[in-house]
């Protein structure tokens, strides 16, 4: 765990430089697809937050009463996050792609994505100390 503060340092600044790509793509979008995109993703944000709040919590309840060793939990925990982050993308990118946005905004919803998922498994990598 010594590596947690630097780990989470490289997390945020990741996640910072995927949200700068996702705003300039989202700059170059017209009008009439800005509001396209917000009305597309309104209620999905509502379910993954939902289950990302779901297995957090579970994290912690499974934590706090030893229910599994830690490396089991963690692992669980980890595949849980990924799971999330790939089955949303995966749904994202096909809402992308049927309602016709332009390639060069879903080529940087996906760099924007790869990213988030490679800082997020740079970060379990450090913490679980493997």
């Amino acid at each position: 765990m010594d590596n947690l503060m630097p780990a989470f340092v490289l997390l945020l600044v990741v996640v910072l430089i995927a949200r700068v790509i996702n705003q300039r793509a989202y700059k170059k979008l017209e009008q009439e697809k800005k509001l396209e995109l917000i009305d597309l993703f309104s209620n999905k944000s509502i379910y993954t937050f939902a289950i990302l709040i779901a297995i957090i919590s579970l994290f912690f309840i499974a934590t706090k009463y030893d229910l599994v060793s830690p490396f089991v939990l963690y692992s669980i925990y980890t595949i849980a996050i990924f799971a999330l982050i790939f089955i949303s993308g995966y749904f994202s990118y096909k809402k992308l792609k049927e309602h016709n946005f332009p390639n060069d905004y879903i080529r940087s919803y996906l760099a924007s994505m790869f990213l988030r998922v490679l800082g997020l498994l740079v970060f379990f990598v450090m913490i679980m100390g493997i």
